[in-house]
């Protein structure tokens, strides 16, 4: 029992070394930052104009789209957290209270369990509309196809219902009422397709679907933070690897105490 006892406090130890250091990232953001989709719907949005506020009472007109920015100085993390690869991170916004521009670097903190729950529903929403429309299932089903869109319509109308997941808190999906609304979407609400619906097609096809599709598992997504700067959502491949120095620092740290039993023992 004794040796269990220190095993698990080995453990303990372990999981507070890979937490005391936050993981860390800097984020260069593409100079035509909408890569390499080149493209955004632009949209009027309405939002609370304060966080976690109840009344939607500020207006903006915004881009809606995925983003694409470059990583580098790597804290607490190797790069195989990050779903493509370090020079191609692709996320979208998950913050109106901040701004991003084209080429700009950001120093983020990643939290990998930032994602709300709202969020992870409309994001298994997502992956279950685009996996049948490509044709994808059992062992070809992509949990990542939220961050792989193929065209700016799909990828404006998951950024808008990443908002609306974000900044709504009613058990209610629309765009056209509640703490988060948008309009001027391109496309036609109520189309047959997504040729004539674009954007609206997208939104209303991820929103009916979130009643019946699964929720992302949140060990498939992350969030990264930073003051003055927009926070982003991306996705994290489960099971990433530590970062090899904190790993290492972690596993001496096991050694000692197993070691200083034995010690004790003789």
């Amino acid at each position: 029992m004794k040796r269990l006892h220190q095993l698990a406090l080995g453990l303990t130890v372990l999981a507070a070394t890979g937490t005391a250091n936050a993981a860390a990232v800097t984020i260069q953001f593409d100079s035509s930052i909408f890569a390499p989709l080149n493209g955004y719907d632009a949209v009027s949005i309405k939002f609370p104009s304060t966080p976690g506020g109840a009344v939607a009472n500020l207006t903006e007109y915004v881009a809606a789209g995925r983003l694409r920015g470059r990583a580098s100085d790597l804290d607490g993390v190797a790069p195989g957290v990050f779903v493509d690869n370090v020079n191609s991170v692709f996320m979208y916004c998950y913050d109106l209270y901040d701004s991003i521009s084209n080429g700009q670097q950001v120093r983020y903190q990643i939290d990998f369990g930032g994602e709300s729950n709202r969020t992870l529903d409309f994001l298994g929403a997502v992956n279950s509309v685009l996996n049948d429309q490509r044709g994808q299932s059992g062992a070809s089903y992509d949990r990542f196809a939220w961050v792989h869109p193929t065209d700016i319509y799909q990828s404006a109308a998951i950024q808008l219902g990443i908002w609306e997941s974000r900044f709504d808190t009613s058990n209610t999906w629309s765009l056209i009422d509640g703490q988060f609304q948008a309009w001027n979407l391109d496309g036609n609400a109520g189309a047959a397709n997504a040729g004539d619906g674009k954007t609206n097609w997208y939104v209303e096809q991820f929103f009916a679907r979130r009643t019946s599709a699964d929720s992302l598992d949140g060990q498939y997504a992350m969030t990264l933070t930073a003051n003055g700067a927009q926070d982003m959502i991306t996705g994290d491949p489960p099971g990433s690897v530590p970062e090899p120095g904190s790993l290492a620092l972690a596993g001496l740290a096991l050694a000692g105490l197993i070691g200083a039993r034995r010690t004790r023992t003789r």
